[in-house]
């Protein structure tokens, strides 16, 4: 593997002047190129090394210089599959070379979609992943990590062979900087394959050990614990009625991280359901209020503050004072494609029909949550065709 990585340090600026190309508008980008030796050096070559030192049953391995867009650094992810299998989420192992490939570094380190999901590609977003970071260093720092460096130096600023990387890049690979948790560094012209198979072998008994730590249970949702409630959020608004999504005609692969996540109980966070909730009644109050129906509003039931299970969150009114039942899902993110529904929500949807809706509701941590839809009678529409109802997890019971 030593020459492999001394290969890619040493013929990475030559690649990314092959890659240079124009847009359809005429500015200066880098794309994927695979006719040069660094594309079979990344690819192929550094991920088979690796393929061959873990079990595949458990780990995947991954190594990118981009999509498309040319990546600002080249690198290669080891990723227990019960945690995830991209690395923009859970943590992983991960080789990252800086931005001139100059360095080298082997890190455990905090995937950042989570964090973008709520406060989007910015600076606030690295601060929450360093918040995060430094909560990680401080629950496993007993995983044989004492020794290892907390921080990394990917972007290079300083570095002439090119003008600082900006914008979406620039916060991707500030993102792997501030997602680091421990770290080793390497000299590339003097690492041998002893010191780098010993390390990854360290690494990955690590990586094993918090992986079966209960400690670790929720961190794919350590991301909510640095949210601060939100403010000024619009209520009062016109829900738009469900539009059936176009059909995907190729089978859904359940991943084998969403078999692990179920088989922990590993679900959304009670944080997002219950903001999601929230909204909703606030939602639910000002519009009847706003019509002239203070009366009714002040009747909305709460069935989520009070421990009652009768199908649905909550009972509102329409402006005619008739019933309605709502049950809320809720995403920190953009949107909603597949949801859970309970046996007791469905038997409530199929004995209520229209007055039965579900609200989906985005951005349930910032100041940007809103429902964005909301689906009356689900069960005239699976009969309809227009949406599916599937079973992907089954309850035997002894």
């Amino acid at each position: 593997m030593e020459d492999i990585l001394r290969q890619i340090s040493s013929n990475w600026k030559s690649y990314r002047l092959h890659c240079q190309s124009k847009s359809k508008t005429g500015y200066d980008i880098k794309i994927v190129k695979k006719d040069h030796i660094i594309y079979d050096l990344v690819i192929d070559k550094w991920s088979d090394k690796i393929k061959n030192k873990v079990n595949d049953k458990k780990y995947i391995v991954e190594s990118s210089v981009g999509e498309g867009n040319l990546s600002a650094v080249p690198w290669l992810a080891i990723m227990n599959k019960s945690i995830t299998e991209s690395p923009r989420e859970g943590f992983y192992i991960v080789y990252l070379f800086s931005r001139s490939a100059e360095k080298l570094y082997l890190c455990l380190g905090l995937g950042a979609y989570q964090f973008e999901l709520i406060y989007g590609r910015n600076n606030k977003s690295l601060e929450k992943i360093k918040l995060a970071t430094d909560h990680f260093r401080q629950l496993f720092n007993e995983y044989n990590f004492q020794s290892l460096n907390s921080e990394i130096e990917l972007l290079e600023d300083q570095n002439s062979f090119e003008e600082p990387i900006k914008g979406s890049s620039r916060f991707l690979v500030s993102a792997f900087q501030s997602g680091t948790c421990f770290a080793k560094s390497y000299d590339i012209n003097t690492v041998s394959n002893e010191i780098l198979y010993k390390d990854l072998d360290s690494f990955l008994e690590s990586y094993h050990s918090i992986v079966e730590d209960p400690r670790a249970e929720n961190l794919d949702i350590i991301s909510e614990a640095y949210v601060v409630k939100p403010v000024n959020v619009e209520v009062g608004y016109e829900v738009p009625l469900f539009t059936p999504r176009e059909k995907n005609k190729t089978k859904r692969k359940i991943s084998t991280v969403f078999k692990a996540k179920s088989k922990r109980r590993t679900q959304e966070s009670k944080k997002v359901g219950l903001a999601g909730e929230k909204h909703v009644y606030s939602n639910e109050y000002q519009n009847l209020k706003s019509v002239g129906r203070e009366d009714l509003a002040k009747k909305i039931k709460k069935h989520y503050e009070i421990n009652e299970y009768p199908g649905w969150d909550i009972t509102s009114y329409d402006k005619d004072g008739n019933e309605i039942f709502i049950e809320v899902k809720s995403t920190k993110g953009q949107s909603i494609n597949s949801l859970d529904i309970t046996e007791n929500e469905w038997n409530a949807a199929v004995k209520e029909k229209d007055k039965f809706y579900i609200y989906l509701v985005n951005n349930a941590l910032t100041e940007k949550i809103k429902i964005f839809e909301k689906i009356q009678n689900p069960k005239k529409l699976v009969d309809e065709k227009k949406i599916n109802l599937s079973t992907s997890v089954f309850e035997l019971k002894l």
